[in-house]
């Protein structure tokens, strides 16, 4: 099945994942980095363990954080 990733300020790349893949093997197919990003999969905020299903997004955006100054 097909899955897009997108990563900010990256090429999209599509990975060919196995049934039963997960958000987090396909990161790991990717190559992109694994930490430091939110996870979204068609556009909703979700964990590395969420299934993926062909023709799924998948977006990494980076964590923002902050505090009180």
């Amino acid at each position: 099945m097909k899955i897009k990733v997108l990563k900010f300020g990256e090429t999209a790349t599509e990975v060919d994942a196995a049934s039963g893949a997960t958000v987090a093997d396909v990161i790991k197919q990717t190559g992109l980095g694994e930490h430091g990003y939110t996870r979204t999969l068609n556009g909703q905020i979700v964990f590395d363990s969420t299934l993926v299903k062909d023709g799924d997004v998948v977006t990494l955006a980076p964590k923002v954080e902050g505090g009180n100054n």
